[in-house]
């Protein structure tokens, strides 16, 4: 017999946040696009992969307890009680930030924003702050709008500009719900263009494309402001909505033009060409990538873009502006719970070096939604800082490389077994997801404590469930939302280059010459359109194998064929055994590789960035043929 369609939406780190319709036939569950969301035409292949991690065999479905170098099979009475007794000893000891939790984007859902709550019982704790993937440039959006936040453009806006400049971005792979939009776009007489370091898909896939040099996007963004400038080509009342016109047109004067383009890697020619482009299809939406601001300077990369679509008009037109994201938790209740005064953080990418010498010492860590020893920088560092606490405690799908360095694994639901609600960070819908099939495995009893009295109050899951309700009433009585079906809401989201009350802050400085070390590569890592955030136990295995991509002249000058194994070495000291791959669209000095690649992130360095970020892209590497 056949369920009813029920409500719900993938819950992946990704703009596209799919709604989807689904229910459970003959045993099998069945996905649809929810037509409700117009923003969302079909179901990727990352999100049908869902359907069979359900009864994936290797899903994790008991508590497993490690002893020596065996995993044992616990009853979740057990798991929570130890857990909870190793909590009350590191409170008693040392106080409640010796209590850390480690969560990131593995799923999206609101639920996991309850998770303060729950420590703050404690008396507080230790946490992380930034995130692995955008904190960079929106820290230097949010310098750049003097705090509004981080600038978006809706699709229905962007699908009837004239032209569409992606700064690196990867649409077809990290957010392939844009396709529709794209093609809108071109029927209406516009083009789309990429300014990228290599011919991504979505680069393939422009009407025009120009290479750059890796985190030369802000030089390139600063000679165009410069040129609009002098040739008096900038939009007229841009100097009435920004707050420092009078110190930033210095800066831009003072630039040394043939250094940016020397920073950029581009020719004058290929950067008038740009130049050309950029005047004759007004209005263009600029769309920087994530991968942009993996630099150490990646704020200015966004700084420098975002102040070129403020004179190229963003506020006389808001689809001359600049989109990046949005706030996905924007509608996230404010007040619903009260945090702690007593927060330790520590950075998203420097908390190994931090934690191995804090005072008082982590001896208690929760990691959930996060692989961290296979997704952050320097995993060599993280698995020393792992070794050093006490207790760890993992909830995962699937056994992780991040869950066989911890001591107790909890098994962790799908989302389709799961009641939740849902954001998405590319469009403006909110989800309320229904559970659409029964949780396998074992799950805890409905009254377990999950900590002991003596380490704060106790957490019961009648008291989670009774936030957890609240949160959706709160939600769903919010006056600016409107259901457009079923569990499906839609709000009209304020557009910053749409407020008349928007100030722009723009770049005084820039950023110091990049250098490359003498002899090296820079290794920049990108996005698998088959996988996200190294979330990849099960993608397919063709995809898995390590490969490095190189420049031509460098294979050729080295006797390096295509599927010759290699050694890469990093900076950092370490190495690993890639196979060589061969991309004729790279420039000299810069390699590539798939993100999310086992062992491939202890060739990177956790560098302390702006905005707590992951400045992924300071890495470089030599290379060994084998």
């Amino acid at each position: 017999m056949n369920s009813e369609w029920k409500t719900t939406a993938c819950p992946y780190d990704c703009p596209c946040a799919c709604s989807m319709l689904a229910r459970v036939n003959g045993g099998n569950i069945e996905l649809r696009v929810n037509p409700a969301n117009r923003q969302c035409s079909f179901i990727c292949a990352k999100g049908r992969r869902f359907i069979k991690r359900i009864d994936d065999p290797r899903r994790l479905l008991h508590p497993l307890l490690r002893r020596g170098a065996d995993w044992v099979k616990i009853s979740w009475d057990e798991a929570l009680g130890l857990w909870a007794e190793k909590i009350s000893a590191a409170v008693k000891d040392c106080g409640p930030l010796s209590v850390m939790s480690f969560a990131s984007a593995g799923s999206m859902t609101f639920s996991k924003q309850l998770i303060p709550a729950f420590y703050a019982a404690l008396g507080g704790f230790t946490k992380t702050k930034g995130t692995l993937c955008s904190s960079i440039g929106s820290a230097g959006l949010k310098e750049s709008t003097c705090g509004f936040g981080v600038p978006y453009v809706p699709l229905e806006d962007i699908s009837t500009a004239r032209g569409l400049l992606f700064w690196g971005r990867n649409s077809r792979h990290t957010q392939p719900q844009m396709a529709p939009c794209l093609a809108a776009l071109r029927r209406g007489g516009g083009e789309t263009a990429c300014v990228e370091v290599r011919l991504s898909a979505t680069a393939a896939q422009s009407d025009r494309f120009w290479r750059i040099s890796p985190g030369g996007d802000w030089a390139l963004a600063a000679w165009l402001c410069r040129r609009l400038v002098d040739d008096k080509r900038d939009c007229r009342g841009w100097r009435a909505r920004v707050i420092n016109h009078e110190e930033f047109l210095p800066a831009l004067h003072n630039a040394d033009m043939e250094g940016l383009l020397a920073q950029a890697g581009l020719s004058e020619e290929t950067a008038e060409e740009i130049c050309r482009w950029l005047l004759s299809h007004y209005p263009v939406v600029h769309i920087p990538a994530y991968g942009a601001q993996r630099y150490l300077h990646g704020d200015m990369q966004f700084r420098w873009i975002f102040a070129l679509a403020v004179l190229c008009g963003g506020f006389e037109e808001a689809r001359a502006g600049l989109s990046f994201s949005k706030d996905e938790g924007a509608l996230f209740p404010e007040g619903l719970f009260e945090e702690s005064s007593n927060i330790r953080r520590f950075g998203v990418t420097t908390w190994p070096a931090e934690l191995l010498k804090a005072e008082p010492p982590v001896r208690v860590l929760n990691i959930l939604c996060a692989n961290p020893a296979q997704q952050s920088p320097d995993s060599r560092l993280i698995e020393k800082a792992l070794a050093a606490v006490d207790f760890k405690v993992c909830s995962e799908v699937f056994m992780t490389r991040t869950a066989e360095l911890c001591d107790l694994v909890l098994p962790a639901s799908i989302f389709l077994e799961e009641e939740d609600w849902i954001g998405g960070y590319g469009h403006s819908y909110i989800s309320r997801n229904e559970r659409v099939a029964a949780p396998r495995g074992d799950r805890p009893l409905p009254r377990r404590r999950y900590r002991r009295r003596d380490a704060g109050p106790a957490v019961t899951k009648q008291a989670e469930q009774r936030i957890f309700s609240q949160m959706g009433r709160m939600i769903s009585g919010d006056a600016r939302l409107r259901e457009v079906s079923r569990n499906l809401y839609l709000w009209d989201e304020p557009c910053y280059w749409k407020l008349s009350g928007s100030r722009a802050r723009l770049p005084e400085t820039t950023p110091l010459p990049l250098k490359i070390p003498a002899g090296h590569l820079r290794l920049v890592t990108v996005h698998s359109e088959l996988y996200i955030n190294g979330q990849n136990i099960d993608a397919p295995a063709s995809c898995m194998e390590p490969i490095v991509n190189l420049p031509e002249k460098f294979c050729l000058e080295r006797k390096i064929a295509a599927g010759d194994r290699v050694r890469v070495l990093s900076a950092n000291g370490a190495e690993l055994t890639m196979r060589a791959a061969i991309d004729r669209s790279l420039g000299g000095d810069t390699a590539w590789a798939m993100q999310g690649l086992p062992g491939l992130n202890r060739l990177t360095s956790a560098y302390e960035a702006p905005g707590r970020g992951a400045p992924y892209a300071e890495c470089f590497i030599t290379i060994e043929k084998t």
